[in-house]
């Protein structure tokens, strides 16, 4: 959850592609890109700036929770 003040919770998330230590102890991690990581910084080189607004759509098609049993697991 993000927010910005009382009554403004919203939901977000985000994929790094590099450490982000300063995120430590500030957020909470969800989930692990387990393939497919080409599509990801195809995605961070051209479909946003710097700044983090869109130049591009991107749509996430496709998901499914791992069962925790399989987190380990090599794909």
């Amino acid at each position: 959850m993000a927010n910005t003040g009382p009554d403004s919770n919203g939901s977000q998330f985000f994929i790094t592609t590099v450490k982000a230590t300063w995120l430590e102890g500030e957020h909470v991690v969800l989930g692990k890109v387990i393939q497919g990581m080409d599509n990801v910084f195809a995605i961070e080189g051209g479909a946003g700036t710097y700044s983090g607004k869109p130049r591009k759509k991107v749509v996430i098609a496709d998901s499914e929770e791992i069962p925790k049993d399989k987190w380990d697991e090599e794909v």
